[in-house]
């Protein structure tokens, strides 16, 4: 009954810009089944910066090997702090950065300190959207696996930190970025 209703009071949507290219399988670049987000190709970060450029002109494959380059960050980030819905948050995040390239200027900060930001923003979002879900009374089927609980335990001590020190652990070690970027990202020396 109220669905026609509903209908009609909302907006008309605008219709979607076009998704960027990602590729269906990512290379494992690190030998180690993880995917690198690094910069430092052949061309090192200035190629990061011209993939950029070409990606804010709409060029669908720069897009596509930006995603290639820091889908493995990413996804570490979003792992740490939502579990298994870490795959939505990351495609959110670059959802978000596709949709946002044209704003997004190099001024000292990096593409990927910009696309953290991103990211962060997302999980803020996940976890939001998780305290208002109504938990149930029921109880998993499985149990959970100590390196679950280690995740768990870390990603807890994590959220224990003030603000700066916890953007710092992130940046450094989920996000991978150097102590320089880091400095860079966050307006300090």
């Amino acid at each position: 009954m109220l669905g026609p209703m509903l209908d009609d009071a909302l907006p008309e949507p605008s219709p979607p810009r076009a998704p960027p290219y990602i590729p269906d399988a990512f290379p494992d670049t690190q030998g180690d089944g993880r995917t690198g987000m690094g910069t430092q190709g052949a061309g090192g970060v200035d190629d990061a910066a011209a993939l950029v450029e070409r990606a804010r002109g709409g060029d669908r494959d720069a897009f596509g090997e930006l995603f290639r380059l820091h889908h493995g960050r990413v996804y570490r980030l979003a792992r740490a702090h939502v579990g298994e819905a870490a795959d939505d948050v990351v495609a959110e995040t670059f959802l978000r950065a596709w949709r946002g390239l044209e704003r997004y200027r190099p001024t000292g900060v990096s593409f990927a300190a910009w696309l953290y930001g991103i990211a962060r923003h997302v999980v803020a979002d996940e976890l939001r959207r998780r305290s208002r879900v109504r938990v149930t009374a029921e109880v998993p089927d499985r149990s959970s696996e100590p390196q679950e609980d280690d995740r768990l335990t870390l990603a807890a001590a994590i959220r224990r930190l003030p603000e700066r020190q916890r953007q710092v652990v992130e940046l450094k070690f989920l996000v991978g970025l150097s102590n320089e970027e880091v400095g860079r990202a966050l307006g300090k020396s």
